[in-house]
């Protein structure tokens, strides 16, 4: 949150909600024209996504009415999915039901990190953004979602968070990526978990790599470790690299 402070330009004035509650009252104190909302991690109360009477926009990382709720991104990696999209739409009393101004999409690729995800997704809301404001300046109310399309995208089952080996190394591969994008309950990062050489380690970000001349070992077999702290680790049906790891701490 200091970051946001300060990085704001001179002379802007920055109001922080410690709760979900002061929302209301803080919009009305300041009565916006418009509110925008970018990936919030809370949901917005009625009365405070009411205060402006051009209304309150949110932007969602998915094709609404798909993967609704807080793990869009998360449940689209885990799909094994070919594209990211985002949708802008206005804010109602459910998650993510509002009527939608604009949306897009950009294809991924397995060897795309999450970084690389989380820039093509900027950029997209970049792209989709200066429509969205003429539609809203406009008074347009948008397009309807579909019930019976929507699906929720909750937080991760704990199984699934638990690497196992014996899979090919592509799925293990993806599984990280998508427990990366997730969140915790309660707003901590997201990560896989495994157990290598008798340590606990959350898997941060891995690599696909060409099987070569190391022999082959037992599934979560460590087979070689580099001095960068990479590891590469035997799967199903070849090795992965290990990238990024640290020690797991609850």
């Amino acid at each position: 949150m200091h970051q946001l402070v300060r990085a704001a330009p001179p002379g802007t004035d920055v109001l922080i909600a410690s709760q979900r509650a002061h929302l209301a009252p803080l919009l009305s104190a300041v009565r916006p024209d418009f509110v925008f909302s970018f990936f919030f991690p809370w949901r917005i109360p009625p009365e405070a996504f009411s205060v402006p009477p051009l209304g309150t926009v949110n932007v969602h990382p998915s094709l609404l009415p798909r993967h609704r709720g807080p793990n869009p991104l998360g449940w689209t990696l885990r799909g094994h999915e070919l594209e990211v999209g985002l949708s802008f739409h206005r804010m109602e009393a459910d998650f993510d039901t509002g009527p939608v101004l604009a949306q897009g999409r950009r294809p991924f690729h397995d060897e795309d990190t999450v970084e690389v995800i989380l820039q093509k997704v900027m950029a997209l809301a970049g792209a989709l953004l200066p429509d969205v404001l003429s539609r809203v300046a406009r008074g347009e109310p948008g397009e309807p979602q579909s019930p019976e399309q929507g699906s929720y995208a909750g937080f991760f089952e704990d199984a699934y968070r638990e690497i196992d080996w014996t899979q090919p190394a592509r799925a293990v591969h993806l599984q990280v990526r998508a427990c990366r994008m997730a969140p915790f309950q309660g707003g901590r990062e997201g990560a896989a978990f495994t157990s290598l050489q008798g340590q606990r380690l959350r898997v941060l970000s891995t690599r696909l790599v060409e099987p070569g001349a190391q022999a082959p070992g037992s599934p979560g077999s460590v087979l070689v470790r580099h001095e960068s702290g990479a590891l590469l680790v035997q799967c199903g049906d070849g090795p992965l690299c290990v990238l990024q790891s640290e020690p797991w701490r609850d």
